[in-house]
């Protein structure tokens, strides 16, 4: 398995798949993919992507940060689950966001993933909330720096 940065038109399949199955690919693309402080990973096995996560700069207003990202788009191939695929891209993204200098990493969490982000280290902040077409998340963030 290899972990690497790609850009983001690689990444939307799979976010199509994962996290807006039955909607269009257009709902895949979001705001501050193509921004200059923005990266993408990758895990990627036999040169197919089977795992991914996008990172943002950008603070939330409930967090206290000074160099905030946000983790958008985080899913595995449902073929390719269970075998650290996405442990392992989170372990390499923490890497850049220190050289980068950041100090709180946050996402909303599906609750099917709370888990996942708990074990590394994430820590739910506010009440269960709902995002339309998608269903019920938490936020959560894990302090970098």
């Amino acid at each position: 398995m290899n972990i690497s940065l790609v850009n983001a038109e690689k990444i939307r399949p799979l976010r199509n798949l994962v996290l807006r199955p039955n909607l269009p690919v257009e709902t895949t693309y979001y705001d501050l993919d193509d921004h200059k402080e923005t990266f993408h990973l990758a895990s990627i096995i036999d040169k197919k992507i089977i795992s991914i996560g996008s990172f943002y700069p950008e603070n939330d207003k409930d967090i206290k940060s000074i160099n905030g990202y946000r983790l958008r788009g985080m899913a595995t191939h449902p073929d390719f689950r269970r075998i650290s695929a996405a442990t392992k891209l989170m372990i390499a993204a923490f890497k850049i966001l220190e050289e980068k200098k950041c100090d709180v990493l946050w996402c909303n969490a599906r609750l099917v993933a709370l888990e996942f982000y708990t074990v590394l280290g994430f820590k739910i902040i506010g009440p269960e909330f709902n995002i339309k077409d998608i269903g019920p998340h938490y936020k959560m963030y894990k302090i970098i720096n």
